[in-house]
């Protein structure tokens, strides 16, 4: 496993933060910010991670399978929104670990306030 400084680190803790946060609040944003939220993260995505996996190589095909769904999904249907961008979360934060070794940690619980 590949060792990864410490800028690299929160690098990806911001981008798997802003996929969990997508994911809470894609309902109750209009539909051009579901649109500009879903660019944002779309880009984020594939150029937050390595273009080549030293370890993972499956997992990060399955990853660009899923951000090809998400750029590509209406963003009128929510609830596909909703499910793409935890799903999403949820290989982005395997793939670090297998990559890295960092910690793979549940989501914490949040306020209210958070939502």
């Amino acid at each position: 496993m590949a060792a990864i400084d410490a800028s690299r680190r929160s690098e990806l803790a911001r981008l798997v933060d802003d996929l969990r946060r997508a994911g809470r609040t894609i309902h109750a944003e209009t539909l051009a910010a579901r649109r500009e939220t879903r660019d944002l993260l779309v880009a984020g995505v594939r150029e937050g991670l390595e273009p080549h996996a030293r370890l993972d190589e499956p997992g990060l095909e399955a990853l660009d399978v899923w951000v090809e769904a998400l750029q590509h999904a209406d963003v009128n249907d929510v609830d596909l929104l909703q499910e793409l961008l935890y799903g999403i979360d949820a290989l982005v934060r395997v793939h670090v670990w297998r990559e890295t070794g960092l910690p793979l940690a549940p989501p914490a619980a949040h306020s209210a306030g958070d939502v």
